[in-house]
């Protein structure tokens, strides 16, 4: 049976993390991300040393240069989720185990929610994470450093760059129960469309027709990568297959759409 299948940008990126009982916990700011045989999601990563590095330029050092200044341990790490404590992935993420808050969050519920009439104060169940250096936690990658890559075919000829990267729920067993979200495949796109937004999506999709019509217009180039036609996913991602052997983004969602109906 196929695996769950979602998109990082659309579906996991910048959505809430909250515990069970609706507690807050933090945004996913970006994923970590295991390689090998098969590559897989490993763990949310939140806070401005993960957000930093993924919006990139002036903006993205200047969050991760004052976080480094004002956090207390040596060389900081971000704040991380193993995702074998997700739950449930809709419009937030839930989260189960014993997860501390994240900095921002705890300070926003301290000092603006707690003192709030109603709010009932300050909940002893919640700590406050404690620092964690960057040696401490794996040394494993980031998916937004697919994100925008440069992808060309066996030949050398250019397909375009990343836009999305799909996973699909049916990696390896994290804990008991739980698979890991893969990297099946990369959502590719020219140059000049810029990000999706999902518009592009077949007739399951929940844009406005007209809008639809005219994002799938201007995206009529964009293809699907599946992770088997990678041959190397360095800079640039190289492929085994031509261009023209790639499926049609268009046609990948009619077809995802035809399989969820069955």
């Amino acid at each position: 049976m196929t695996g769950r299948v979602l998109h990082a940008h659309l579906h996991l990126l910048d959505r809430q993390v909250v515990r069970a009982d609706g507690r807050l916990l933090c945004k996913v700011d970006d994923l970590e991300i295991e390689w090998g045989e098969v590559p897989y999601v490993t763990a949310i990563l939140a806070g401005p040393l993960a957000l930093g590095p993924r919006v990139g330029g002036v903006i993205g050092r200047l969050m991760t240069g004052v976080t480094r200044l004002f956090r207390p341990e040596e060389d900081p790490a971000p704040p991380r989720v193993p995702m074998s404590l997700v739950g449930e992935i809709g419009s937030a993420v839930t989260v189960g185990g014993d997860v501390p808050e994240a900095s921002l969050e705890r300070w926003v519920r301290e000092h603006l929610v707690d003192p709030l009439p109603g709010s009932g104060g300050r909940d002893p169940g919640l700590r406050g994470p404690r620092p964690v250096r960057r040696s401490e936690v794996p040394a494993r990658d980031r998916l937004s450093s697919l994100v925008g890559r440069r992808v060309v075919d066996r030949d050398g000829a250019d397909v375009g760059q990343v836009a999305d990267v799909r996973l699909t729920q049916d990696g390896p067993l994290l804990g008991e129960t739980t698979q890991a979200l893969r990297l099946s495949g990369l959502v590719v796109v020219p140059r000049h469309t810029g990000q999706l937004f999902g518009y592009e999506r077949g007739p399951g999709g929940n844009s406005p027709a007209l809008v639809r019509a005219v994002i799938r217009r201007l995206h009529r180039g964009s293809r699907f990568v599946g992770w088997e036609q990678i041959g190397d996913p360095g800079d640039p991602i190289r492929l085994i297959e031509p261009r023209a052997a790639l499926l049609p983004l268009h046609e990948l969602f009619t077809r995802d759409d035809a399989s969820a109906s069955a």
